[in-house]
């Protein structure tokens, strides 16, 4: 069985990327939440950088996948307990990457020298294949709001995978063309709601 959920041989239903060089007990942090039956766990290792102006849709060191099959396949499965596991997996990944730090490697004038969101940190639930929706945590935030911010992500991706949002709304998330299938977003804090994020805007 541990065989079988290590295995990409199969589409996972959650996908944990680490940047190569970070440690490896990181997985188990994360993997403690997701060893459930039935819930097929992937992980894999990835260079990370260079950097050439487009970091965010870049895999950050540390990356959390959801494929839509685990929220409108395996959550009818196996019920509540996996959409907690998997939440409970994505804030322990945050508190792991809290405290990690990732330098920018590119071509001078391309990399911004100083970054609104973490390169270390990031959530992606899929939509539709070639759709995917992005979350962002902002360097400069409270462990509360990152916490929040969180939550409210993968809320956001069960109620848009089960047509529970308002069109306007989901409109509002799309105010900039998808890159590479890749919509951005962050949580704003004052708000308390995910909104877009421009990922060609340059950091001050």
């Amino acid at each position: 069985m541990e065989k079988q959920r290590n295995s990409l041989s199969g589409r996972p239903d959650i996908l944990l990327m680490i940047q190569e060089g970070l440690p490896d007990n990181i997985e188990a942090d994360v993997r403690v939440h997701l060893d459930e039956p039935g819930l097929n766990f992937g992980v894999i290792r990835h260079p990370g950088g260079p950097y050439a102006g487009v970091e965010l849709y870049l895999p950050t060191a540390l990356a959390l996948f959801a494929a839509a099959g685990f929220f409108n396949g395996v959550l009818q499965e196996a019920g509540k307990d996996a959409y907690v596991a998997f939440k409970d997996a994505a804030l322990a990944l945050w508190r792991r990457a809290s405290g990690l730090t990732v330098t920018p490697v590119g071509t001078p004038g391309k990399v911004s020298p100083k970054q609104r969101f973490s390169l270390v940190y990031s959530i992606t639930g899929e939509m539709v294949p070639g759709l995917n929706f992005k979350f962002l945590i902002q360097t400069e935030i409270d462990a509360e709001t990152a916490e929040a911010g969180i939550n409210a992500f993968v809320d956001l991706i069960r109620d848009l995978l089960n047509d529970r949002m308002a069109e306007a709304d989901v409109r509002a998330l799309l105010t900039y063309k998808p890159v590479s299938g890749i919509v951005l977003v962050t949580f704003d804090a004052a708000s308390r709601k995910i909104i877009p994020v421009n990922g060609f805007e340059r950091s001050a």
